[in-house]
């Protein structure tokens, strides 16, 4: 019996490899040479500067010139966080790893559950000198020596709404020390968490109020999608024989839509449609194909 049954599960072994192998082979055969344009395709995502952009640094600058403390708000976290790279890296000078003097943005990202620590760390780590040491109140000593060495103007956080209780304290006793402005940046519930109701949550009040001056990053405009479109194809895909998508107005519709103006997902989409191409090098690149390839039909 137990012969029987090994038999058996042999088969359904060998049926399940079969049927697995069949699936694979009928996957698209593609050369060693698409697969390498696949995973390049796959890294194309470059920095377009848009009047959103323009509009967040001139308000940054605003808020650090004036020593003021405010939030960014938005639902395209990527196309922000690329933004506030762009816009550290214009006023920060490295030598290698090494941050020169005068740094005067840190931009710092909250990757999960951020405690005061971990905000101080993060600080230092940004500008080149992230030994840990000693309890929390020599690292905030340390912390607040380094900003002013570097002359540090503005403190920008993004992933804000990940941060814990005493990691607000830290940028409170930062600005309040320093006189530096610090940016919170993060989704629209980024307000709810600050908003001080009753019992625990009023021990927000001060936080509250000293972040109550606020911008939003909109999400892309049809024209905004279209630039970045067309700058992704020009300067990412680089092909020898240009698809042109920027310039069909309504497959420039059909991937707004799709994208609902964010970029990571705009991204995405017209990696779905260069993929679409490789595969069909005689199909015509109009919005009814795009919209196929990106399974919208």
């Amino acid at each position: 019996m137990a012969q029987s049954k090994l038999a058996t599960d042999n088969q359904t072994e060998t049926k399940i490899s079969v049927n697995s192998l069949d699936i694979i082979r009928h996957q698209p055969n593609y050369s060693p040479e698409q697969l390498e344009e696949i995973e390049r395709i796959g890294k194309i995502s470059p920095y377009v500067g848009l009047e959103r952009d323009k509009a967040l640094f001139a308000r940054l600058n605003y808020w650090r010139d004036l020593k003021m403390c405010g939030k960014v708000r938005t639902l395209d976290r990527l196309g922000l966080a690329k933004a506030l790279m762009v816009y550290a890296e214009a006023n920060t000078k490295r030598r290698g790893k090494l941050v020169q003097v005068p740094a005067s943005v840190v931009y710092i990202k909250a990757e999960t559950t951020c405690g005061g620590k971990d905000l101080l760390l993060l600080i230092l780590e940004f500008l080149s000198n992230p030994l840990s040491c000693g309890p929390l109140r020599d690292l905030r000593k340390r912390t607040l020596g380094t900003l002013k060495a570097y002359k540090v103007k503005n403190i920008v956080v993004n992933n804000a709404d990940f941060l814990a209780y005493s990691a607000f304290n830290e940028l409170m006793r930062i600005f309040e020390e320093l006189q530096i402005s610090v940016v919170l940046v993060g989704m629209p519930y980024l307000d709810e968490i600050l908003m001080p109701t009753s019992g625990k949550k009023m021990k927000f009040f001060n936080i509250h109020q000293t972040f109550l001056r606020g911008f939003s990053y909109d999400t892309l405009s049809i024209g905004d999608t279209q630039a970045v479109i067309k700058t992704w194809e020009k300067a990412g895909l680089k092909w020898s024989k240009p698809i042109n998508l920027a310039g069909n107005q309504e497959i420039v519709k059909t991937l707004h839509k799709a994208s609902q103006g964010q970029l990571q997902l705009l991204y995405e989409n017209l990696r779905e449609v260069a993929v679409w191409c490789l595969n069909h090098p005689q199909g015509q690149i109009n919005h009814q194909n795009v919209a196929k390839a990106l399974s919208l039909d």
